[in-house]
Parts: structure tokens; C-alpha cells; sequence
């Protein structure tokens, strides 16, 4: 019966959504883009973060991510994935989960999409404690998405490329909480990219301690915390050792600048995404592109169709 509910409120808020669309121009976001070289490529991903949805169809949120997704869905070059490395929703509910599945089931031919947990989809309304409540409106969305998603934290291949989830295990306002248990399989899931000798993605909405500038941006709870020692312990293990390593997060909106892109140590990258709707400017992400010789993400305006300067090239082999 609840499968059935949920269809019938996904398919009215597609209905409203679209009728909403259409007066807004939403269609009409982006420009056409493709891959630097398509003829070589061989894993193409968007990644937008911090996307906030909100539980009104309707609300200047939801009309800004129509136009994101717009602008991403314009790609010459198909699609394998689209990364959400956080905040997802504005508190965790249903309805605003129904409403950025409805956005992206219009404009996004991704063939997979990995949205990650944030703060706000992890602690909800802060007004109301119900860290299980939030995580089951998190699993629904996912499966309504066709999202391999079991528990906090999972992985997906993607043409062969592994991307590793991490998610918060407690209600935390700020930070993300792991279990040792976590940190353990995040070990034996890189232990796996080392074995296909392919770069590595982890996705976590809150940055690794000092890096992406978080310091000055956020003196207080704007990384992971107390486990964050020991999630890098584990990644340098394996970087260490030859494996690239690309740490995606979210979380501090702040724009591109020198800090969105750092490499503190060999073979350990951070990529830190503005956030696509509380930047001064709506609408950033960037593409992510791997060929046999490099990962080259460029950013991009996904809602005014237009490439931004900053372009981070890590080379392979």
C-alpha cells in the first residue's frame, strides 16, 4: 500500500512539478556541453552538491534545482553518473525527498545516481530527534532511484571506477559520526580499487580536517571531527602505496576558489562543490571525466550553460 501511495505522490508532484516548469523557463536552463574528448572518455559524471530541496513543489528551491537538472540533463555526452555529496533535502522529509526525485526523473539520463547523506538529511528538522525516521526517508528515496543503498554508507561501480559512500551514523548538527565498522570497510573497499589499479572516489558530505580551507571558512563543526583522523590514516594507507584517491564533498558553500581543489598529500585529492542553490551564484558543479591518462573535472554553471575557469587535471599512470 505504501509502494503504491508513493507512486500515486510521485506522479502528482511530477504533475504539478512540470505545470510549474513550464512558467518558469526551467526548460529553457543551460546549454548543450560534452565531454572534453567523448571519442576517449571512459567515465563521465556530473556532481552538484547541497541541493536543499524543500517539501513545497513550488518553493524557489525546487525551481532552481529544475533549472540545475535542466542544464545537467543538455549533456552531448552520455551520462554515467551524477554525484550528490550531501544535503539532499533541506530536513530530511518525504515530501521533499518525492520532490527531488520528480526533478530528476524529468531531466537527469544519468545512468546512476549517488546521492550521499548530509546534515540536513541526517538530524531533519533539528526541532524534532528522529535519526530513524530520516534514514528511512533517505533508503525510500534511494530505492525509488534504483540506488544500491542498504545502509549509511555503500559503493557503486561505475564503468569499472568504484565509488565509495560514507555516510553519519549518529544525528550530528554539523559533523559526520562513523562506526569503526565503517572505517573498516572503507579499508577493504579501497583495498578493492587498489586491485583494479583505477582511481578512487569517496563521496562524504563534510571535509577531511584542514583541508578546502575549512579552518577559516568554518572554525567550528565544519568537518568530519573525530573520526577524521582515522579516515585518513586509512586513505593514505592505500595512497601511499600508488592508489589515487579522490575525496568529493560538499557542505561548506563556498565558492570556487584556490581551496576547492588540494592535493595534502601524494595521491590524495580533495575536491570540495559550492553549493548548487546557497552560493551567491545558483547553479555550480562540475564534470568529472576519466580518461586512460588522466581525471580531469572542469566547473561549470549548469543553470547559465557556461564554463567557470577553474579546471583540476590529475594525471594517471
Amino acid at each position: 500500500m505504501k509502494t503504491v501511495f508513493s507512486r500515486f505522490l510521485l506522479f502528482f508532484t511530477s504533475v504539478i512539478l512540470a505545470l510549474t516548469c513550464l512558467f518558469t523557463g526551467a526548460d529553457r536552463a543551460g546549454s548543450a556541453y560534452e565531454a572534453q574528448e567523448p571519442d576517449k572518455i571512459l567515465m563521465n559524471a556530473v556532481i552538484v552538491s547541497d541541493t536543499h530541496t524543500s517539501d513545497t513543489v513550488r518553493h524557489q528551491n525546487n525551481k532552481t534545482l529544475a533549472k540545475l537538472f535542466a542544464g545537467i540533463g543538455k549533456s552531448k555526452t552520455k551520462l554515467d553518473a551524477v554525484v550528490i555529496p550531501g544535503d539532499l533535502t533541506e530536513c530530511g522529509l518525504p515530501k521533499e525527498y518525492t520532490c527531488l526525485a520528480a526533478i530528476i526523473n524529468r531531466y537527469c539520463r544519468a545512468d546512476t545516481l549517488i546521492p550521499a547523506l548530509g546534515n540536513h538529511d541526517v538530524r531533519g528538522d533539528m526541532s524534532v530527534e528522529d535519526y530513524d525516521a530520516n534514514m528511512q526517508a533517505y533508503y525510500d528515496f534511494c530505492q525509488t532511484m534504483h540506488v544500491p543503498a542498504d545502509k549509511q554508507y555503500w559503493s557503486v561501480n561505475v564503468n569499472g571506477y568504484l565509488f565509495i559512500v560514507l555516510g553519519a551514523e549518529s544525528e550530528e548538527k554539523d559533523r559526520t559520526w562513523f562506526s569503526d565498522k565503517q572505517i573498516e570497510w572503507l579499508d577493504g573497499q579501497l583495498a578493492k580499487a587498489a586491485r583494479r589499479g583505477k582511481p578512487a572516489f569517496i563521496v562524504n558530505h563534510q571535509v577531511i580536517d584542514h583541508t578546502n580551507n575549512v579552518d577559516d571558512l568554518w572554525f567550528f563543526e565544519g568537518s568530519i571531527g573525530e573520526q577524521s583522523d582515522k579516515v585518513e590514516a586509512v586513505i593514505r594507507r592505500h595512497t601511499d602505496r600508488g592508489l589515487p584517491v579522490v575525496f568529493i564533498s560538499g557542505h561548506l558553500h563556498a565558492a570556487y576558489s584556490a581551496y576547492s581543489f588540494e592535493e595534502p598529500s601524494d595521491n590524495l585529492y580533495c575536491l570540495n562543490l559550492p553549493s548548487a542553490q546557497y552560493t551567491e551564484i545558483f547553479g555550480q558543479g562540475c564534470t568529472l571525466e576519466v580518461y586512460a591518462d588522466r581525471v580531469l573535472i572542469r566547473t561549470r554553471n549548469f543553470i547559465t550553460g557556461e564554463w567557470l575557469p577553474d579546471v583540476y587535471t590529475i594525471p594517471l599512470g
